[in-house]
């Protein structure tokens, strides 16, 4: 066995030799396994002796029928794994001697492609990560208005984090008076007779008719209106599709006054939720204070960029107490050569890193791209759309939308 492989068995999980897994072998009724990824405390890297969690499909839920392969041909060694799901599997990562190695599944002799999982050093017990509920971010030049009691609304363009970034955030204090709303419409038709008035070039579905419907004060574009799980006052308002667990691990859940983010494993997790409201969505940006890393290899390669290169970003946060919540809208893909006009996006690492210090304990990933957009009623442009939406990106002053399926409000009796 070539030494770069050799393995110190010193684990309970009994190491086997395989020679076939490097074929797809197997009976061709059962579906290909397949690995998307691997989760761990340790950003993706595995720590010998500690959990690795292998993200795909087409497993077995019989966890003895479920094998985890180490290396290729006839240097593969085939490991147990500790408890499985459809699209899970968990096993206890051996010690070996090198810093990575190739990862597949073998299911009942069907083998899945492979992907390289990187090795760590334990980092034993690590300082708790700082969080204060006090923003801490330094936005040199920001500006600051009161939209209504409760609700502030900042305005940032200039360099941040070494790069020129357009950010948008208003920060609401959930009472009384201010409240949180999750709504759901791809239809080009409102309920209650309600017609948009639509000017060249202008969509029913844009944020902007949504927030003018529901007489909101502050509106954002929230889970995607393809991919996530959607019930609003208890009626479903967009079913179960199948996503990658990247993009639909958490959810927005209200009910009534009471507003909370909550980890689910998938669209079909966030559809067995009891609350009257939840949004699918993902992935995580913070959690319990701490800002959840997405580093490349965490996914395929394929979606690797999606999480770790910049793009615009929608988010919402939450205080610990649930009382304070934070939307932002983050503006990219603007290349323009005059610094007023050139904004670059974020990852999702360095999103979930500007909610932190904006003070928030949760925070979650809403839909991006060119439907990032942010309406503030009464500031902005002709439509109240207060970001700079790529959508239409040879004119950063635009008013181009893209349709949206799902807007994130506040209303305000204040208004």
């Amino acid at each position: 066995m070539n030494s770069k492989f050799l393995l110190l068995l010193s684990l309970p999980a009994l190491a086997l030799a395989v020679h076939s897994c490097g074929g797809k072998g197997g009976g061709d009724d059962i579906p290909e396994p397949y690995v998307f990824g691997v989760s761990t405390d340790y950003d993706g890297k595995a720590v010998a002796g500690k959990s690795v969690t292998v993200n795909g499909r087409n497993f077995s839920t019989v966890a003895s029928e479920n094998k985890v392969i180490f290396g290729v041909g006839e240097d593969a060694v085939a490991y147990r794994v500790n408890e499985s799901a459809e699209d899970h599997l968990v096993f206890t990562a051996p010690t070996i001697a090198a810093s990575q190695v190739r990862l597949s599944v073998s299911v009942k002799g069907k083998s899945s492609n492979s992907i390289v999982l990187e090795y760590t050093e334990d980092p034993g017990d690590t300082p708790e990560e700082t969080w204060s509920d006090t923003p801490t971010v330094d936005l040199p030049g920001a500006t600051t208005v009161t939209v209504r009691p409760g609700v502030e609304w900042t305005t940032f363009h200039g360099k941040w984090e070494g790069d020129v970034r357009n950010i948008n955030i208003v920060r609401t204090t959930l009472d009384e008076h201010n409240k949180l709303g999750l709504y759901f419409n791809y239809d080009s038709t409102y309920p209650g007779g309600y017609t948009p008035e639509l000017a060249s070039g202008q969509d029913a579905r844009d944020l902007d008719k949504k927030c003018i419907y529901l007489d909101a004060l502050i509106g954002t574009n929230g889970p995607m209106a393809c991919c996530h799980f959607v019930r609003v006052d208890g009626d479903i308002k967009h079913g179960v599709t199948e996503q990658d667990e990247w993009v639909t691990n958490c959810a927005l859940v209200i009910d009534g006054d009471v507003v909370d983010i909550v980890k689910v494993k998938n669209n079909v997790a966030a559809s067995r939720l009891i609350n009257q409201t939840v949004g699918c969505a993902g992935p995580l940006l913070v959690w319990d204070g701490k800002v959840q890393g997405y580093k490349s290899g965490w996914l395929a390669a394929d979606k690797d960029a999606w999480l770790t290169t910049t793009h615009p970003r929608t988010a919402l946060g939450l205080s610990r107490d649930g009382k304070t919540v934070v939307q932002v809208a983050v503006d990219g893909r603007w290349t323009n050569s005059s610094f007023n006009e050139r904004a670059v996006g974020m990852s999702c690492e360095l999103l979930g890193k500007l909610m932190k210090e904006l003070g928030c304990y949760k925070a979650v990933n809403f839909d991006g791209g060119g439907g990032t957009a942010m309406w503030v009623y009464g500031y902005g442009n002709s439509r109240n759309i207060v970001n700079k939406v790529c959508e239409n990106r040879w004119n950063w002053n635009g008013t181009t939308l893209r349709p949206t399926g799902c807007a994130v409000y506040i209303k305000s009796d204040l208004k």
